[in-house]
């Protein structure tokens, strides 16, 4: 790799950084819990909807609350998001270390894990302003849709675990040749 000019060596650094990132996100999407569903389900609920998604489900009275809401709430929740995105981009630079030190690395993932805690706080004090303020209709609206979302991604889940499974089938099925 010496001999390799310091420009494609910075490129093959930049795409391993890059590539273990991406493989992190893809391993967090794709996590499950040791019992399988429990997880997910529990996961589920740490989110809450885009503030832009649910205005998409509100009728206008609803969506004038959300704007409302969303104002006093909104200075808050930009503050949270800075520093988490900052422990995320600090969690990649420490994944992509190399040597890899795994002490940087645990106190990255706290700094995330701590982040995020209090970005979904914010999230959660925003939700619980809306919803007592929000018509019946306008909270069922946010309900549907955050079973649809969940519905949806638990149907790719068990739509990819299948086709897995009967790729195994087939190929531990398929005759010998000798």
């Amino acid at each position: 790799m010496s001999q390799l000019p310091r420009r494609y060596r910075l490129l093959l650094l930049f795409s391993l950084a890059l590539n273990l990132g991406l493989g992190t996100a893809m391993l967090g999407m794709h996590w499950k819990g040791r019992d399988g569903h429990a997880a997910s389900e529990d996961r589920r609920w740490a989110r809450v909807p885009d503030p832009r998604a649910l205005s998409r489900i509100l009728d206008e009275p609803d969506r004038k609350i959300l704007r409302e809401v969303m104002g006093i709430h909104r200075q808050g929740m930009r503050e949270s998001f800075g520093p988490l995105g900052a422990a995320r981009r600090e969690m990649s630079a420490v994944l992509g270390a190399d040597p890899f030190d795994p002490e940087a690395a645990d106190a990255a993932l706290a700094s995330v894990r701590a982040n995020e805690t209090v970005t979904a706080q914010a999230m959660h004090r925003f939700l619980l302003d809306l919803a007592p303020r929000l018509s019946v209709q306008g909270r069922h609206r946010i309900a549907a849709t955050l079973e649809r979302r969940h519905d949806r991604r638990r149907d790719r889940r068990d739509r990819a675990r299948d086709a897995d499974e009967t790729a195994d089938e087939t190929t531990s099925v398929a005759p010998q040749v000798q």
